[in-house]
């Protein structure tokens, strides 16, 4: 069955029109690093097109960067509470099971050998509210993310400035909350 090619199908067809709508939108889109106006963000109703509206955007931006640094220090926060309590809970458990043995197995040690919380859990019980929590914050922290990242992608200088200035000042103003948990626990590190 021979298909008529586009030349011969005229130019009011809706395969010809789709062609060209589709064509006329890459037009749009700048592959390459740019401080023009225009973009579309996230939404086709968002592009922003003069300048007092791009520098409305990058000063979002600027504030969602700096939050996403502040919820990755809430998240590291959260993670320490979480883990503090579980191993509270191990403790009462093992409290609980070997109360009168305890006498028999503390004697002849320093009292900080003998301290009940020197216990660590290396894979914490599972606690669903806990779960939940962190299921839920690593969910919007990851949404923040990538919508960052498809900002970036606009290829937008000013855009991409913005949030790199916010996660600076982000990081600067909330980096060293809650670090010393991570350090100690080796979370967050790139090898173990």
């Amino acid at each position: 069955m021979d298909m008529p090619s586009s030349s011969s199908m005229g130019s009011g067809s809706s395969m010809s029109n789709s062609t060209m709508s589709s064509m006329s939108s890459m037009d749009m889109m700048k592959m390459y690093f740019h401080f023009t106006p225009g973009d579309v963000l996230l939404f086709d109703t968002i592009a922003p097109s003069s300048a007092g509206a791009v520098f409305g955007a990058c000063l979002i931006f600027f504030l969602i960067s700096i939050f996403y640094r502040w919820l990755r220090a809430f998240g590291r926060g959260v993670e320490y509470s979480f883990a503090a309590r579980a191993n509270r809970l191990a403790l009462n458990r093992v409290d609980s099971e070997h109360s009168s043995d305890r006498a028999s197995v503390t004697k002849g040690l320093t009292p900080a050998e003998a301290a009940p919380n020197t216990l660590q859990i290396s894979n914490p019980k599972f606690i669903f509210s806990s779960e939940i929590a962190r299921g839920v914050l690593a969910g919007l922290e990851e949404t923040l993310h990538y919508l960052l990242m498809l900002v970036v992608m606009t290829f937008n200088v000013s855009y991409i400035i913005s949030i790199i200035l916010g996660v600076v000042v982000g990081e600067i103003a909330f980096g060293r909350l809650n670090r010393n948990y991570v350090l100690a626990t080796g979370q967050g590190s790139c090898c173990g």
